[in-house]
């Protein structure tokens, strides 16, 4: 597993991704949920420009 997806994992308390995915759907207004969302959508778009 790479370093930077075990440290998200990490922070967000889970062991796996798939406890992550059920993190996010059981806690959609958490802060950091959303804030991983954004930052999601911005690496699937190809950047994090402020279009």
């Amino acid at each position: 597993m790479k370093n930077n997806q075990k440290s998200i994992l990490d922070y967000f308390g889970v062991n796996s991704q798939k406890e992550l995915l059920e993190f996010m759907q059981e806690n959609p207004e958490d802060k950091d949920v959303l804030l991983l969302k954004e930052l999601l959508i911005r690496a699937e778009n190809g950047g994090d420009s402020d279009e």
